[in-house]
């Protein structure tokens, strides 16, 4: 064999111990790779399993964008131009809709309009007796019914029932917020005098006990001109509105609601 044949015999031996080196260490490589593939899953795995369980509130998830009410933001503007505004009276497909005051002076509101300027409508007001504390079961508003249809005029619709079908909820939006009322009862009475031994609606006021708040809501539906199922349970928090009418002396026409939102 000629030296030069060798040589190359040599070389090319070299060169097949190198591209085998080359794959046995390609494939402890993959195999190495492979292992800690493996290994990684299995790990997981187990920390998946061993996990503890997290109920998350879906609702804490969603954020809160509650918009607040355009009345209220009235309302607020309203009271920093006279603080004896103590709320606002809706009630839909009528005209009332009208803020609604408060003094410790019965008939300082009688004839006097938002502004103080006098006013032969004079403006929606809290009686006296009221203390505006929230656990003040009934909040009773007086106001005249004017013959041009405005303030509490359309209360003396409520003598029809037909009337009462349509429009029995009340919206009344204290300075902090929106509350919904649902009519209970309707019916006619008028102002006694101090000694009359009788059922006075606008003594009902205050903190009461569930014994006497009963007997309120037994004597408004014996009252009542007409039946409503809806009645009102201790301590249900009560709105009374009241205007003059004219059937008798000292007329009242009444109309009670009970708060359900």
């Amino acid at each position: 064999m000629k030296k030069n044949e060798k040589k190359d015999i040599l070389k090319g031996e070299k060169k097949k111990r190198i591209k085998l080196k080359k794959k046995t260490i390609i494939a402890l490589v993959i195999f190495a790779l492979a292992v800690i593939l493996v290994v990684l899953y299995f790990v997981n795995r187990n920390l998946v399993k061993h996990q503890p369980e997290i109920n998350i509130d879906e609702s804490q998830t969603e954020e809160v964008t509650q918009e607040k009410d355009p009345k209220l933001e009235e309302i607020q503007s309203l009271y920093n131009e006279n603080n004896d505004l103590v709320g606002w009276i809706q009630i839909d497909g009528t005209k009332i809709d009208y803020p609604v005051m408060y003094t410790k002076d019965q008939d300082y509101y009688l004839r006097r309009d938002f502004y103080k300027k006098s006013s032969t409508a004079g403006t929606l007001y809290v009686d006296k007796h009221n203390t505006m504390n929230p656990r003040d079961i009934n909040i009773i508003i007086h106001g005249h019914n004017m013959s041009n249809g405005t303030m509490f005029a359309d209360l003396l619709n409520y003598k029809q029932q037909s009337y009462y079908e349509e429009h029995k909820k009340i919206t009344y939006y204290t300075l902090e917020a929106k509350e919904e009322y649902e009519i209970i009862a309707v019916f006619l009475s008028k102002v006694y005098n101090v000694t009359d031994n009788v059922f006075k609606y606008y003594k009902f006021y205050g903190e009461q006990t569930e014994d006497t708040y009963n007997d309120y809501i037994k004597n408004i539906k014996k009252l009542a001109r007409y039946d409503i199922a809806t009645t009102a349970t201790y301590p249900e928090k009560l709105i009374t509105l009241s205007t003059c009418e004219y059937s008798q002396e000292d007329g009242r026409l009444v109309v009670v609601a009970k708060q359900i939102s």
